[in-house]
């Protein structure tokens, strides 16, 4: 495929919290600067500018002293469901952060170790941020990244996330959104293309169980969850790899002989998931077009006005957990997308060219983490909830009124996404199980490859596959993988200076901050 037919340019997000908006997080690199001929130029101010000189400022900070300076940071508290409480001496807290981040090495076994073991709210309480910092912006990225509150995802998870997502580069908290079906632009494509290769693909079908036969091969039992196909064998596998999430790898790994009998999945039982639901409503469009709307592929949507102006920084809207006060989102983060300006088939112009104007739909679709509450309810309470959660977050007058739904699609995805809870890496298997038996995914090798979510799976994938040719001595194997990006000098140094604290001062648990240090050395002195 060519990634700028697939992706759209590189789109900021707005976050929000329980009280409201809280921050415009911007686009750090812009595409001049994304090109290779400019990497390492000296940064120049275009204007004069506030804007220019801002980020000409933060060009020349490390990460993530970056990010602070170019995010606009929302104070307004007049509007309907408040503003961010944020002041300078709450951001100047979250360098409380920098020793864990610089003690924490991100492809250590024994960093790894030492900081999944506890809680991310110890990591919180012993950097000493304050209660505004965690409750407007830390608290709502957990729910969305690792999709868990603080008491529930371990230290370890929490700083390399962050880490992946937001700290470890300039640029690193940068998004390009697919420009429509993740399944039509890619995985349609990649499906011809194997096919092509002579693989066989069993859609509609579940590996029930694997077991190894006299011969040292893998028969593999398939359960079809079509009633007009009947379950089937494959027999005498060289090899196998289970690219599934971590849940349905614990539930094959108790039905299936060949994986039962392994050391390495003796605790896959232990291993948690997260359940998400995801709605997508098809909406009448408004008569208004609004326009000249800010930070998508696409400029117009036909959402009511007051929606579309409540989104005029991003089609994005990063929202954390207790919004609105709704007793079901009370752990519940989730993110808003108006697809109108995300995708092109929905785009306002592909519809004045292409679309009949009675076939026309706004699209909004609203993706909830860690929804367990509301999982199993009927599908139109989920519908009304998705609409309350929306207004709520936007801070609008009104709520979408259910009469404007078109149409309507839940995907419900039970314990689905990997849950980084404490300890859940001591359970986190390499990616050769065996010889013939492999595994891939965001679940598998914690302490190896820093990388996160789809590029963790397709990292652990490619190194799979590098497993099973070496096992099988294939030729011509591309398995090779992109060694995560390297620390900035300015964090190596931190290391370093981490490494040696350590040496002088071994601690027993996560480093506090100088000023929490300072406030338990005086307690227990006076």
């Amino acid at each position: 495929v060519k990634v700028d037919e697939v992706l759209g340019g590189f789109s900021p997000s707005v976050l929000y919290s329980k009280n409201g908006k809280v921050a415009v997080a911007p686009v750090l690199l812009d595409e001049e600067e994304m090109k290779e001929s400019n990497f390492g130029k000296m940064p120049v101010i275009k204007d004069v500018s506030e804007k220019s000189i801002r980020r000409f400022i933060a060009t020349n900070l490390p990460p993530p002293l970056d990010l602070p300076l170019l995010a606009e940071i929302n104070n307004n508290t007049d509007r309907k469901g408040g503003g961010s409480k944020l002041r300078p001496i709450d951001l100047m807290s979250g360098l409380g952060l920098v020793g864990a981040w610089a003690d924490f090495e991100q492809e250590s076994r024994v960093s790894w170790k030492r900081y999944d073991t506890q809680p991310a709210s110890l990591l919180f309480e012993k950097a000493g941020i304050t209660d505004a910092l965690y409750e407007e912006m830390v608290s709502p990225l957990l729910h969305v990244l690792p999709m868990c509150p603080a008491y529930d995802c371990s230290a370890a998870a929490a700083l390399s996330c962050f880490h992946v997502f937001a700290l470890q580069s300039r640029g690193a908290f940068d998004v390009r959104w697919c420009r429509g079906s993740i399944s039509e632009k890619i995985f349609d494509l990649w499906q011809h293309q194997l096919e092509q290769r002579g693989v066989s693909i069993r859609g509609g079908s579940r590996v029930a169980s694997i077991k190894k036969n006299d011969d040292g091969k893998y028969d593999i039992s398939l359960d079809s969850m079509n009633e007009k196909t009947e379950n089937s064998l494959i027999e005498n596998c060289d090899a196998v790899v289970l690219a599934v999430g971590a849940v349905a790898a614990g539930k094959l790994a108790a039905s299936s002989p060949a994986l039962s009998s392994l050391d390495a999945t003796k605790d896959f039982d232990k291993l948690r998931g997260v359940t998400c639901v995801a709605v997508r409503l098809f909406l009448k469009p408004h008569p208004t077009i609004t326009s000249g709307l800010k930070g998508g592929l696409h400029d117009k949507t036909q959402l009511p006005p007051e929606f579309a102006k409540a989104m005029i920084d991003s089609p994005i809207a990063v929202c954390g957990a207790g919004i609105g006060g709704i007793e079901e989102l009370r752990e519940t983060g989730f993110c808003i997308y108006d697809l109108q300006r995300m995708h092109d088939e929905f785009s306002v112009d592909h519809y004045a060219l292409h679309i009949d104007k009675e076939d026309q739909v706004s699209v909004l679709e609203i993706d909830f983490y860690r929804a367990d509450s509301f999982v199993n309810c009927q599908n139109d309470v989920i519908v009304s909830l998705a609409l309350e959660a929306v207004s709520s977050a936007l801070g609008t007058a009104s709520k979408i009124d259910q009469s404007g739904i078109v149409d309507s699609t839940i995907l419900r995805a039970k314990n689905a996404v990997s849950h980084f809870s404490p300890n859940s890496a001591l359970y986190s298997p390499d990616v050769k199980l065996d010889k013939g038996l492999y595994c891939c995914g965001d679940w598998v090798d914690r302490t190896g490859h820093a990388s996160w979510s789809t590029e963790k799976s397709v990292v652990t994938a490619r190194q799979a596959a590098n497993a099973l040719s070496a096992d099988f001595r294939l030729a011509n194997s591309q398995c090779d993988v992109i060694p995560a990006a390297k620390d900035t000098p300015q964090l190596t140094a931190l290391r370093k200076s981490a490494k040696l604290l350590r040496t002088l001062l071994p601690l027993e648990t996560l480093p506090p901050s100088p000023w929490v240090f300072a406030k338990q050395f005086l307690s227990r002195h006076v």
